[in-house]
């Protein structure tokens, strides 16, 4: 008496490629995560500027989205400044704003929108102090690192970030 298997051999395929396809949504997305917070982190200890009522430094933070919906949401409060007329929660909402207003425009899987919401801030950068630029040149290389970090079990899954 023999044994007869019955396996569909293309949907086994399929269930075990969605399932690797989640897997590696959820490491990325995290990858993402870590880098962006790692990224904001960055910004504020390395701006130089003093800050007066701590709206810009409460604006600068992150939205991650993903397939066009809000994953991660990322601003907080200030230590810093005298929160004149609740400037530091104003500051969050102007980052917020910002990050939802440039995430509309941009389509893809997976987005990171990092900004720092007052409309001040190119101001602020034009006389020599550092809001985002230094973080965003920053970024590609903190990513790569969530992503090595985020993958460090799997062999034979090479990338490539691009600056």
């Amino acid at each position: 008496m023999g044994i007869k298997v019955k396996v569909n051999i293309d949907d086994m395929m399929k269930r075990a490629f969605e399932q690797l396809q989640r897997e590696i949504d959820v490491r990325v997305t995290r990858a993402f995560q870590m880098a962006c917070k790692e990224t904001i982190t960055w910004a504020k200890q390395n701006h130089g500027y003093t800050q007066q009522t701590g709206a810009l430094n409460s604006s600068t933070g992150f939205q991650l989205y993903k397939g066009g919906e809000l994953v991660d949401s990322y601003f907080e409060q200030s230590q810093d400044g005298d929160d004149k007329e609740g400037a530091k929660a104003k500051g969050i909402a102007a980052g917020q704003k910002t990050a939802e207003q440039r995430a509309t425009v941009l389509g893809a899987h997976i987005c990171a929108v990092i900004v720092a919401g007052m409309p001040y801030a190119i101001h602020v950068e034009s006389k020599g102090y550092d809001v985002l630029t230094g973080s965003e040149k920053q970024f590609p290389s903190i990513l790569e690192k969530w992503l090595k970090e985020a993958f460090a079990d799997s062999q034979g899954i090479s990338y490539q970030v691009n600056g």
